[in-house]
């Protein structure tokens, strides 16, 4: 089992609690956070919206991208990306 840093350790305490008191159940940390993740899953999309906060693409980003990139010939045309790279 991974161990996992909480930042919102307190809350996770708060949440277990007030499922306790709200429910009678006791329902352990583990399940609490297995069952947010199940809960976040099927609901992605209204999570990604609300929860995440997506940088904007701006144009000088763009522009800024496009100055750095670099147009190479190709080289090992019989090898993978991730063999060029990795040495695989």
């Amino acid at each position: 089992m991974a161990n996992v840093k909480l930042n919102r350790k307190a809350l996770l305490d708060k949440f277990q609690a007030e499922i306790l008191i709200d429910r009678g159940e006791k329902i352990t940390q583990q399940d609490l956070l297995d069952k947010c993740i199940e809960f976040c899953h099927e609901h992605f999309d209204s999570f990604i919206s609300s929860k995440i906060s997506q940088p904007k693409l701006t144009k000088a980003t763009v522009n800024r991208i496009l100055e750095n990139a670099v147009d190479c010939e190709l080289h090992a045309l019989d090898k993978t990306d991730d063999e060029l790279i990795y040495g695989l």
